[in-house]
């Protein structure tokens, strides 16, 4: 959640409560397994519903053996609260520290991939780089690791797995609880007019934090924080608009095409109380309004709920350009590791449950390693584990893909009660709520899976056009979706409407009777999109027969080729034999 709404309550101060220090390590870990064993809420409600639906109780891709093995998600907030038992190692060593230096900006050499969970903890306001600066970071001080808790508990809602539970999956263990963690620590300070988080920079400067954790090996990054954009703490800061923070975003994952960045909306009102109005338009935070950026709203606020349900709080788009945000939303409670603020004490018992986007952002990012470990390894095409497959999917694939699994969240949340929401896409929640199940193919399934991940070379010309043909049958819903990577558009104002898209990229469908559809044209019936990089078409009742999906490159503004990624599910199958492969699922 950004900073600029209600953050959901960090744990009290270690000294107010009880010690815990001197209990034996095992018995606390069965205290917090006991504590919870018998309540099926938060993280294991998503565990399920991400994978196969709300309400649901299969887990077809744990059933596969996707936990997230072989996938490093960095989580750029507040720190971690290592020795907690959801991060702890079994030695209970500290993790590989990187700081800095006056002169020579960020370290990250000091990685080791053989950790169960942190590999690289990255003080980004060490004392080291800023020696004279209030409040900085000392590694020594087992107190300056996580001074809040929201850092704790975002990296925990991505990976976190707690140690020493006999291979037995914990209720409060994070989707991707097999994936790694890189720990991005900016501090925290109040009141400053950017981030809060003095290590991010005021203004805040993304490209060499980014750079670090690339460099280290994450290929997902997880962030739930806004950018105030110079805004004082009694001000409201600028929203939806293409900030400069935005705009290095998208130019980092222009030159870095397989860094999938997730953020959040930021939450309106508090998180305590249902407000009487329904957030506005365009209240969505930067930089998340980023065009390259998954951007993550919220679903369920609260135990009560289903992921079927739209919570209160998540924040609307579109942005001051018009384009859809959010992406995606994802569940935004969270019951999991908080921390004690104290990196000596082993502990296991603190945890936090609370709504807020801050919590959907981390677990869509685990999502996203599971379909990220999906392509790396080789599940695609044939639906079963063949190394010879393996490939290093793009971000623009590893979005269009959640998108392609998306379900339109019926209800939504209010003062006055639930209502229906509107079609998707839409500014409230985007194309949906990911179910993995819907677009990864599995061997034996009866829905099939089709993509492809076109890199900037071997990409469209200016006015070229790409098409491909398949049969489809009917009683299986058709769903395509186009996402490539465009390059970074011009920073604005936060009134300023001026469109952002630099390479326009149509998707069109053509099919039986003489159907035709354009890329997201329910919000511009009959018209091309001329706003947007990512472009879906949903035909939930196909009728049996051939289908033309065709890409036009109506405009590549800067460089000689635009690449793209493309997936398609439903019954289909190549009209030209040989032509392509394609899978079944479901």
């Amino acid at each position: 959640m950004v900073l600029s709404g209600a953050c959901a309550a960090a744990p009290s101060h270690p000294r107010n409560r009880p010690a815990l220090r001197f209990v034996p390590l095992v018995v606390k870990r069965l205290l917090a397994i006991l504590l919870l064993a018998t309540t099926a809420r938060a993280n294991d409600i998503s565990f399920r519903s991400l994978q196969s639906g709300w309400r649901s109780a299969a887990t077809p891709l744990t059933d596969h053996g996707l936990h997230g093995e072989g996938q490093i998600i960095a989580v750029l907030d507040t720190g971690v609260d290592y020795d907690n038992c959801y991060f702890a190692e079994a030695d209970r060593s500290r993790p590989p520290i990187n700081l800095g230096s006056p002169t020579g900006g960020l370290e990250w050499r000091n990685v080791d991939l053989s950790r169960r969970k942190i590999v690289a903890y990255d003080f980004l306001w060490s004392c080291a780089q800023y020696p004279l600066a209030t409040g900085c970071d000392d590694p020594t001080n087992p107190f300056d690791y996580d001074n809040n808790g929201h850092g704790t508990h975002n990296a925990a809602a991505a990976v976190g797995a707690a140690i020493g539970t006999a291979g037995l999956r914990n209720p409060l263990d994070a989707l991707a609880s097999a994936a790694k963690l890189i720990v991005q620590d900016g501090g925290l300070v109040n009141g400053d007019n950017c981030s809060q988080r003095p290590g991010f920079g005021c203004p805040v400067n993304l490209t060499p934090i980014l750079d670090q954790a690339y460099k280290q090996g994450a290929r997902i990054h997880s962030n739930s924080w806004g950018d105030r954009q110079g805004a004082g703490p009694f001000m409201n800061p600028p929203t939806a608009n293409y900030s400069p923070s935005a705009r290095d975003l998208d130019a980092f994952v222009a030159s870095h095409p397989d860094m999938l960045i997730v953020f959040d909306t930021g939450n309106y009102g508090s998180t305590a109380s249902v407000p009487a109005n329904p957030p506005p338009a365009m209240s969505i935070a930067a930089p998340g309004s980023a065009k390259n950026v998954l951007q993550v709203g919220g679903t369920r606020p609260n135990s009560d709920h289903a992921d079927d349900t739209l919570s209160y709080n998540t924040l609307y788009g579109p942005t001051r350009d018009g384009r859809i945000k959010p992406d995606v939303v994802g569940p935004s409670s969270v019951t999991s590791a908080t921390g004690d603020r104290n990196v000596s004490t082993d502990d296991c018992i603190a945890t936090t449950e609370g709504p807020g986007t801050s919590w959907a952002a981390p677990t869509i990012a685990g999502a996203a390693a599971l379909v990220r470990q999906y392509y790396t390894e080789g599940f695609y095409p044939t639906g079963r584990r063949e190394p010879v497959h393996a490939m290093s999917p793009s971000a623009a694939l590893l979005k269009a893909t959640i998108i392609a699994s998306a379900r339109r969240v019926p209800i939504k949340m209010s003062a006055a009660g639930d209502s229906p929401t509107a079609p998707v896409p839409s500014y409230e929640q985007g194309f949906g709520f990911p179910v993995l199940d819907d677009a990864l193919y599995f061997e034996g399934d009866r829905a099939r899976l089709r993509v492809l991940d076109v890199a900037n070379d071997a990409g469209l010309a200016s006015e070229q056009t790409v098409s491909l043909r398949l049969s489809a049958l009917s009683g299986t819903p058709l769903k395509i979706v186009l996402v490539w990577t465009d390059p970074a558009g011009v920073p604005r104002a936060a009134s300023d409407s001026t469109p952002e898209l630099v390479h326009d990229l149509d998707l069109r469908v053509s099919g039986p009777g003489g159907l035709v559809r354009l890329g997201n044209d329910s919000l511009h019936q009959g018209l091309p999109d001329r706003l947007n990089n990512v472009e879906a078409i949903s035909i939930p009742q196909p009728v049996t027969g051939d289908y033309t999906i065709s890409i036009n490159a109506t405009r590549v503004g800067s460089g000689l080729r635009q690449g793209y990624a493309l997936v398609v599910t439903g019954d289909v199958t190549d009209a030209l034999p040989g032509r392509s492969r394609s899978v079944r699922r479901r």
